[in-house]
């Protein structure tokens, strides 16, 4: 049997595509490439005959299911501030230490959970304290890669 394998979608490969065979199994090796899909569910299917065969060709459903990746979170907590005049913290996050975007003012609370982290990105964290004079500098940076 002189047999081919197809295939019709873009995100799959068939190596080999063609063969030939007695009574032996063949092998054929699938490879899947992501690269520029999202996340959902492909189908399609791969189609193993040979048209001068006395059977059917053969119908292999293939599935594809692409998740978005899980953010993570981080918990920070830190000891509070002594001032009698303490008004809260702000929580700065950013990609580098001493590079933050905007504060997140949390109010009087010393602990705080950041949501939506990117998994294998490396995050780096710090805290002010404010009160009516104005706020503090930014305490010791806290680092956490995401896993």
């Amino acid at each position: 049997m002189n047999w081919t394998a197809t295939e019709v979608a873009p995100w799959l490969t068939i190596s080999p595509a063609t063969g030939t065979t007695t009574a032996e199994t063949d092998k054929i090796t699938v490879t899947v490439n992501t690269s520029g899909l999202t996340a959902k569910t492909y189908t399609t299917t791969i189609t193993v005959g040979d048209p001068t065969a006395s059977n059917n060709a053969q119908q292999i459903p293939v599935t594809l299911a692409l998740t978005a990746p899980q953010s993570g979170t981080a918990s920070l907590t830190w000891e509070p501030n002594g001032e009698a005049d303490l008004a809260g913290y702000k929580v700065s996050i950013g990609s580098a230490p001493g590079s933050y975007l905007p504060a997140t003012d949390i109010g009087n609370t010393t602990t705080h959970k950041v949501v939506g982290l990117l998994p294998g990105k490396t995050y780096y964290f710090a805290v002010t304290a404010y009160n009516t004079a104005g706020e503090s500098g930014y305490s010791n940076g806290t680092i956490k890669t995401m896993p």
